[in-house]
């Protein structure tokens, strides 16, 4: 992790990886196509997030096999228990002050795992996400007043990045809600 507690991009694939592992054993192909999958299709074909080998997830620890007799191609993947609480830490961790590609693959996999902190922790972490968001949109809103008088296409793009923060706020803010925040 970084000084500041948010994580870097191995260890978004990282949590990627043992996420998925909560939803059911899988081969180590199936995983790592898994991961594949879902970072390109969010933040597309990055040399910075080429995952580090899930191997190391056994060498950790933090993954086991099934069943280690069966054929390397079909050896099925499980989390162990340090693998669950590596999870645990990973999911609460912070958040980079701006929104980028890789905070934007890190926010997706909290949303998609949240589930799997306690109720507290969800909280916690859905309003760490509108603090990102808030402060997101008033960088934006103070360089789009700072060029007001900008009727072109930078004043255009401005408005068009407030108007969708604002909307992602708006949608975190009814995250927050059904949580109970």
């Amino acid at each position: 992790m970084y000084r500041d507690n948010s994580l870097m991009p191995n260890e978004a694939i990282r949590l990627l990886a043992l996420g998925i592992l909560t939803e059911g054993e899988r081969t180590y192909a199936d995983l790592a196509s898994a991961v594949r999958h879902f970072t390109e299709r969010l933040v597309g074909p990055s040399l910075e997030l080429i995952a580090q080998p899930l191997e190391l997830l056994r060498v950790e620890g933090l993954v086991e096999a099934v069943d280690a007799k069966a054929p390397a191609e079909s050896v099925c993947l499980r989390l162990t228990s340090a693998g669950k609480a590596a999870l645990q830490t990973l999911l609460k961790s912070n958040l980079r002050p701006q929104i980028n590609d890789l905070n934007k693959l890190i926010i997706a996999l909290k949303i998609r795992f949240l589930h799997l902190l306690p109720e507290e922790e969800q909280r916690i972490q859905a309003e760490l996400m509108m603090e990102i968001l808030e402060r997101d949109l008033a960088r934006l809103q103070d360089l789009r007043d700072h060029h007001s008088a900008d009727s072109g296409n930078l004043g255009a793009w401005l408005d068009l990045e407030v108007e969708q923060t604002r909307n992602r706020l708006a949608w975190y803010r009814g995250l927050a809600e059904r949580l109970g925040i």
